[in-house]
């Protein structure tokens, strides 16, 4: 699966999955862009694997943030191969306590940023002939947490991968999700509040609902994506992988 030559960029990258995938990238041989609201670049001067790797601080939440990341992204390296759209924030809402405005950021950082991101980089790989796109989706579902906001934009994207592998495929870059269930990031174990479950009490009845009983950790996911963004992926696209222990056992 070897990548040698390929620019990647991932968002979401300083810590957690994504830096997981940045890893698996930069070892098969990627050119690693790792994007991150907090600053990537100790990460990156840790992946080694011969690439020409770069550490971007961009809130992708920003179209304008979003933009000067693509133009040094193309200035440096040409154009982007591989995009991974992973990050997301996932605050608690509920109905009875969302706000437009943290609906509207909700939306901007987990929805609105691939659309742009693949906006600006879907010509280059067009002109290649080949390109990936691989967004982060989730396994989680209404029945099994009540973030509404959060889960609204991760149904949204699981549509917009369908939809842009529709409008793509014929150019030779495929768009797939991997949808994940809880992952036991730093990202996710930093986010108890007192008023609802902690950490571990929702990663355990996570865990109960898996056929593989363990949990969740980066490494699970980075195989996925390698296999996701090679040429022996190049018949799949449109889809959303389901790398979560067994815990979703039908499409979805």
């Amino acid at each position: 699966m070897a990548l040698d030559g390929r620019t990647a960029v991932v968002t979401g990258a300083a810590r957690g999955i994504g830096y997981g995938y940045c890893r698996r990238l930069a070892a098969d041989g990627a050119h690693v862009v790792a994007v991150d609201v907090v600053d990537p670049a100790d990460g990156v001067r840790e992946l080694g694997g011969g690439g020409d790797h770069l550490g971007l601080v961009c809130d992708i939440g920003d179209p304008a943030q979003v933009d000067a990341a693509v133009d040094t992204v193309i200035d440096r390296y040409g154009r982007c191969d591989i995009l991974v759209n992973n990050a997301a924030v996932f605050p608690f809402t509920d109905l009875d306590q969302v706000t437009v405005e943290l609906w509207r950021a909700v939306q901007a950082v987990n929805v609105e940023a691939i659309l742009l991101f693949a906006r600006a980089f879907a010509p280059g790989m067009r002109a290649a002939g080949w390109g990936r796109i691989v967004n982060a989706g989730s396994g989680i579902t209404a029945t099994q947490n009540r973030d509404l906001a959060y889960l609204t934009s991760k149904g949204t994207v699981h549509a917009l991968t369908r939809a842009l592998a529709n409008e793509l495929g014929e150019s030779g870059v495929t768009v797939n999700a991997i949808a994940p269930g809880l992952v036991a990031t730093e990202g996710f174990l930093g986010r108890d509040r007192a008023d609802r479950p902690s950490a571990e009490e929702v990663l355990a009845r996570i865990t109960a609902m898996q056929t593989i009983r363990r949990r969740s950790v980066p490494a699970d996911l980075a195989g996925a994506l390698a296999f996701l963004v090679s040429d022996d992926a190049g018949f799949v696209t449109g889809q959303i992988l389901h790398v979560d222990g067994g815990m979703t056992r039908t499409g979805a």
